[in-house]
């Protein structure tokens, strides 16, 4: 930078200096080395005009300053004398202090005005009140999906695609034995098993789904020997617990397995801790099973795993005017839709 340097004394000429830092002190014990040499560059040796200067700058301090031309003016040369800074320049940007600590947390503003309603959506589709919903929107593969039979709560459902025109609601299914089926009132209340195997859905689910509408039933068996039969029901429905899940159709619409269900109709569900049959005994715990057993059964859905042929009298997954008393079937499924 540049700047100029005056003595106090009257018609004393004045010099011009330059230098890349500059500092001024007010006497105050401080030292002012970037101007010492300076003046070492700009006054010659042994001068007396600036031979005192030098020596009084060398008891000051110095302060940096920028880039600009900085006016100093000398008044006095005896030891009461003081530099005064004339026009002074901005100062080099000394180093950032240390972040300070986060200040308390203000109160909490008031809540400002409701905005104005954006504009209305375009409207959703249509959710699915059960399989045959779905396979109207396109859906064409079984599998599991969720519905909503009141618009509102989903149920996870298995839904058959294939049969018969699809659009079924699977609710029981027994496939390879995996899962045990002598199970208490409880557990057919909620449902239980694996979507990957045997489940049951549930009779609390099963009144939920069928206590509006029309829907057909469809039971569909398969034996060890891979053949495939069925059977068809009108009107069915599940009654609620209060009338301990009673089992309603209007009649057997036909199907290649039979009727065996007839026997069953209008009678109310029975399993091992709840005894609803019109048998002395508990028919869920004669047989081992859980089903809307009469003065016991003619099918028995719900029976033990007994792979085929057995010499057990009705025990097993028996369909009666199927492959009769003494078989029990590999895969069965029951399964409905609206009509």
């Amino acid at each position: 930078m540049s700047f100029r340097v005056h003595q106090g004394r009257r018609n004393m000429p004045s010099l011009a200096t330059f230098c890349g830092r500059t500092a001024f002190s007010d006497g105050m014990q401080q030292s002012v080395q970037w101007i010492i040499g300076c003046l070492r560059r700009r006054v010659a040796v042994g001068s007396t005009t600036f031979g005192g200067l030098l020596g009084y700058f060398r008891r000051h301090s110095t302060v940096s300053t920028g880039g600009r031309q900085a006016e100093v003016k000398i008044l006095g040369i005896g030891d009461s004398d003081k530099l005064t800074i004339i026009r002074g320049c901005p100062g080099i940007q000394g180093f950032p202090g240390q972040k300070g600590e986060v200040g308390p947390a203000s109160q909490k503003g008031e809540t400002g005005s409701i905005g104005i309603p954006g504009k209305a959506g375009p409207p959703g589709g249509k959710v699915p009140r059960n399989c045959k919903e779905l396979l109207d929107q396109g859906v064409i593969l079984s599998g599991w999906y969720n519905i909503y039979p009141d618009g509102k709560e989903p149920l996870t459902v298995l839904c058959d695609m294939d049969n018969d025109g699809g659009g079924w609601i699977v609710f029981q299914k027994r496939w390879d034995g995996t899962v045990d089926f002598y199970r208490g009132w409880q557990a057919y209340k909620k449902g239980f098993g694996s979507q990957l195997t045997e489940f049951w859905l549930g009779n609390e689910n099963l009144h939920r789904l069928t206590s509006t509408g029309n829907y057909d039933l469809r039971i569909d068996f398969t034996d060890f020997d891979i053949k495939h039969t069925y059977a068809t029901y009108s009107s069915f429905s599940v009654a609620g617990e209060s009338e301990k899940y009673k089992l309603s159709f209007s009649r057997f619409t036909g199907g290649t397995a039979g009727d065996s269900l007839g026997h069953h109709k209008n009678r109310p569900f029975t399993t091992k801790d709840q005894h609803n049959d019109a048998h002395t005994a508990n028919c869920a715990t004669l047989y081992k099973g859980a089903w809307w057993y009469g003065n016991c059964h003619d099918s028995n859905l719900n029976g033990p795993y007994l792979k085929g042929s057995h010499t057990s009298d009705s025990e097993g997954i028996i369909w009666e005017t199927g492959k009769g008393n003494y078989y029990s079937y590999k895969i069965t499924e029951m399964k409905f839709r609206p009509a």
